[in-house]
């Protein structure tokens, strides 16, 4: 076998987006690297593409490996090296964060196009790879729907990000509860009453269309209009519309996880049109860090989460609609979300999924 690094090792070469920025895209190839990178007979490399330039660069790296990942490239890319594993012989395994083509359509985020680059290069991807990774039963019938059934494909599902884990339990360790609200209150979010109120965040980075459907949402709704209840909007950089709703801006992974675990809940408004292939990275981390979700059955997709019992549900259309902003409730709510998580989402249960599908392929030769 080759290796990237020397020989007589099984080569993998997981390909995704740069760690510059952690973003959603990041976190499942990240996951997979965790996954393989301590293994004895296997030599795991993670190769950043951001560009074109990324590409050329790495290209000779990628095939040279013995088994390639593609996971939360451009779907372009993802085609491209598709084809000349093809050619090579490779096995490539496609790893389907969602439906490009099929979320844009939806939430109309591209033109014309964009749209037909992404639909050709979504099926190049899933009708000549030799395996397929799909984030969710739904993603993988939907896939087979417009594209047509194939063999070799598994399903994957979303979980907690290795580091996230890690860098929680740092925190918690560094941190107790008083503490840590305090310092978000007055440090983070600069707001010092939010000391002693319902905080509510509402993680909504623009860099995915869906967020700004849900942002825009929770804009509309009158619904969390309660002078005891504080939302702190990260991503967006807006001015403040009213006391009680605080936009953040863009906040580093660490202090995102501090106004996490400071908060009384999460708060995510997608509407019906903010689709996505798997379970919401942003609801696992709320469910590991035991705090409530606030959210529609949309933001809650793929999760076998049950209203009012993993998760309180609002319509954020229904102006006369009431969430009950009991903490009591809010603390069961997060109790039974975070079983929900580690049994089924915590990397734990990811890094079985990845070794199966590793032994699968190996077992070809």
């Amino acid at each position: 076998m080759n290796s990237c690094l020397g020989i007589d090792t099984i080569s993998i070469a997981i390909v995704g987006p740069s760690a510059e920025v952690v973003s959603g895209s990041l976190l499942r190839p990240t996951n997979i690297y965790y996954s393989l990178h301590s293994l004895r007979r296997i030599v795991a490399c993670y190769i950043p593409i951001r560009s074109i330039f990324d590409l050329v660069l790495q290209l000779r790296k990628i095939l040279h490996a013995d088994i390639i990942v593609l996971s939360g490239v451009n779907p372009w890319i993802s085609a491209f090296i598709v084809i000349l594993g093809k050619i090579l012989k490779k096995k490539v395994v496609a790893d389907f964060h969602g439906f490009a083509w099929l979320e844009t359509s939806i939430t109309k985020a591209s033109r014309y196009f964009m749209k037909t680059l992404l639909l050709i290069s979504e099926k190049i991807s899933y009708k000549l790879s030799r395996y397929v990774i799909a984030t969710s039963p739904w993603l993988k019938k939907t896939l087979a729907y417009y594209f047509g059934s194939r063999s070799n494909v598994l399903i994957i599902e979303n979980a907690v990000f290795y580091l996230f884990e890690k860098l929680v339990q740092e925190i918690m360790n560094k941190f107790n509860s008083n503490r840590l609200r305090i310092y978000v209150c007055y440090r983070l979010i600069k707001r010092g009453e939010c000391r002693n109120k319902l905080l509510f965040v509402a993680p909504l980075p623009p860099v995915f269309s869906s967020n700004m459907l849900a942002y825009k949402e929770l804009l509309r709704s009158n619904i969390f209009q309660n002078p005891n209840v504080i939302i702190v909007i990260t991503g967006v950089k807006a001015p403040n519309l009213s006391d009680n709703i605080i936009h953040v801006g863009y906040v580093n992974y660490v202090n995102y996880m501090m106004l996490l675990l400071a908060s009384d809940a999460i708060l995510l408004p997608y509407p019906n049109n903010a689709i996505c292939g798997g379970v919401r990275n942003k609801i696992l981390e709320a469910g590991y860090c035991k705090r409530a979700v606030i959210s529609t059955r949309t933001g809650m997709m793929h999760l076998n989460a049950i209203p009012n019992a993993h998760y309180i549900p609002i319509e954020m259309r229904d102006a006369n609609h009431r969430v009950e902003l009991n903490k009591e409730k809010l603390e069961n709510i997060a109790k039974s979300l975070n079983e929900l998580v580690m049994n089924s989402h915590s990397f734990k249960v990811f890094r079985r999924k990845i070794l199966k599908l590793i032994s699968i392929i190996l077992k070809e030769e």
